[in-house]
């Protein structure tokens, strides 16, 4: 008579001891996924960097001494390109326009790394400072970070 009434509550403790490991296992996997790499894929990076408006980014590379910006101007109109800054680095440019539609590769030397490694630049410390016909110092800042592995 004693043994049925304890035998339910073990039954209970075992199914909340099975949903409580179930839900360690699935958290665990969520965290390791969302830990890998630099939190964005560089082809999701790239895609929101072509849709960029007026200056799209539409490639980039990183040798060990410099990152290689593939700029395309996707206004209506020529503007002058004045400087690319990257993580507090900047090229700077004079007199260097590029016509609507035109795509025109810059670098931006940045601090030497090793060919292989993972690199990942935050979109809070990369923009563009550019003129226009009317208006000149006009920054467009990131879309979405710069990521990729060296070559």
């Amino acid at each position: 008579m004693f043994r049925k009434r304890g035998q339910g509550t073990i039954e209970y403790l075992v199914i909340i001891a099975i949903v409580v490991v179930i839900a360690l296992v699935v958290v665990g996997l969520l965290l390791q996924v969302m830990d890998q790499g630099s939190g964005i894929p560089e082809a999701t990076a790239k895609t929101a960097w072509k849709s960029a408006q007026p200056w799209a980014i539409t490639d980039w590379d990183q040798n060990t001494t410099a990152l290689a910006l593939v700029l395309k101007n996707n206004s209506y109109e020529s503007m002058e390109l004045e400087d690319v800054h990257v993580n507090g680095t900047a090229a700077v440019f004079e007199d260097f326009n590029v016509s609507s539609g035109a795509t025109s590769t810059v670098y931006v030397a940045l601090t030497a790394t090793t060919a292989g490694d993972k690199y990942s630049y935050a979109k809070a410390n990369i923009y563009i400072t550019y003129n226009t016909a009317n208006i000149n110092g006009k920054n467009q800042y990131a879309l979405a970070d710069i990521v990729g592995t060296v070559s």
